[in-house]
């Protein structure tokens, strides 16, 4: 495996962790029983369309999609796996754009915001 694979899988795992570690403090967090939690949930669930119950946002940093030169594979053909999975069972755009100055921290939390980094506080 090359070394961008390995960060970009590396970067994965620390996202994946991070939001089971967000997941699991937020259920151990509230004073509702699971019995209580449920019903809500099953009462006034999210209404997505076409039956999308949860939406799973991942986002990589210095991770290109496609060449930049045509004699070498962009950092996902070199994991066909993960890139058939991601499209396979979702959406995979290439329609998001650095803030400037870019840092990662600032970056990730734009997207998620929508904010720039100045405006978050």
């Amino acid at each position: 495996m090359k070394g961008s694979a390995r960060l970009i899988l590396a970067a994965l795992a620390v996202a994946l962790l991070t939001a089971a570690a967000v997941i699991g403090a937020t259920t151990r967090t509230g004073t509702a029983s699971a019995a209580e939690h449920a019903a809500h949930s099953q009462s006034s669930g999210c209404k997505l369309d076409n039956g999308i119950k949860h939406v799973i946002y991942l986002q990589f940093d210095n991770t290109h999609l496609f060449r930049d030169r045509q004699q070498f594979a962009s950092d996902l053909e070199q994991m066909p796996d993960l890139m058939n999975f991601l499209s396979g069972n979702g959406t995979v755009s290439d329609n998001e754009h650095t803030i400037l100055i870019s840092h990662t921290a600032g970056g990730i939390l734009s997207s998620l915001t929508g904010l720039y980094p100045d405006r978050m506080g």
